[in-house]
């Protein structure tokens, strides 16, 4: 059975430990530049606690593109969360934080701030409220100095498997800078505003999974805190990295927690 994942491939299960995700026309490409990262982190990046499904084979033609891959049969975030106790959690803090502490230490600091005004300049063809556009302009002051390097450049939770100790990071994607504060901004994009579970299609229990994501959210922000490039930035990536999400948006209530966050983070710079 062929489905629609949530960037827009279509996702297969081939056989018992072979799932295929497959694309056309402009996503060919796009999937293709997805799996390179993924075949990248496979080769240099993963160690005992966090792994990425292997890449068997990948074949095309001029207009489609799909990659086999294996089938990990693991948790997702809620299941993970809904039975998560504290040492669970903080198993979780220090598996993905040692993630991004060991990308930081393979970065170096740039000025972004060309590559971010080209990523405005991008959203505002994309009929991003112009009232986001200057915001984000106003939040970029020159230079934007953050580490570049490394980074899985969508690490939400809904791109997080969870196998007993082990994490498997799904759908990598390249960014328009990539850096390590990315990774964090897009974490936070859900443990602080919630954007997976907007995703999410079964039941569970609210009041549990909302404490469980106050719990990550505050260790996570405590954690690289003490980075200057992280005070002095952190709200302009995730600012940029909520736009970003709001020409995909489909549904009205996506609409509405994307455009309340980008509001919450007004009034907080207000």
């Amino acid at each position: 059975m062929l489905v629609k994942g949530h960037s827009g491939f279509g996702i297969e299960l081939v056989d018992e430990s072979t799932i295929r995700k497959s694309a056309k026309g402009a996503g060919a490409e796009r999937l293709k530049r997805q799996i390179a990262k993924q075949t990248l982190f496979q080769e240099t990046l993963q160690d005992g606690k966090i792994h990425t499904p292997k890449i068997f084979r990948t074949a095309g033609t001029s207009d489609t593109f799909h990659a086999d891959m294996e089938f990990v049969a693991a948790k997702d975030f809620i299941q993970f969360l809904s039975e998560a106790d504290r040492q669970a959690l903080d198993g979780f803090l220090k598996i993905v934080t040692d993630f991004i502490s060991r990308n930081l230490a393979a970065s170096k600091s740039a000025d972004v701030s060309r590559q971010i005004e080209e990523k405005l300049a991008e959203l505002a063809k994309k009929a991003v409220p112009a009232k986001y556009i200057e915001a984000a302009k106003k939040m970029c002051n020159r230079p934007v100095h953050v580490p570049v390097g490394p980074c899985h450049g969508d690490l939400t939770l809904s791109n997080i498997l969870f196998k007993s100790d082990r994490l498997y990071l799904l759908d990598f994607l390249d960014c328009y800078v990539e850096s390590p504060l990315q990774d964090i901004a897009k974490l936070r994009q859900d443990t602080h505003f919630g954007w997976s579970l907007q995703l999410y299609q079964a039941d569970f229990n609210w009041a549990k999974i909302q404490i469980a994501l106050r719990y990550l959210d505050r260790h996570i922000k405590a954690g690289f805190l003490p980075y200057e490039w992280y005070g002095r930035h952190y709200d302009l990536f995730q600012f940029v990295s909520l736009m970003r999400v709001l020409p995909y948006c489909t549904e009205a209530k996506t609409v509405t927690l994307i455009t309340d966050g980008l509001d919450q983070m007004l009034k907080k710079s207000a």
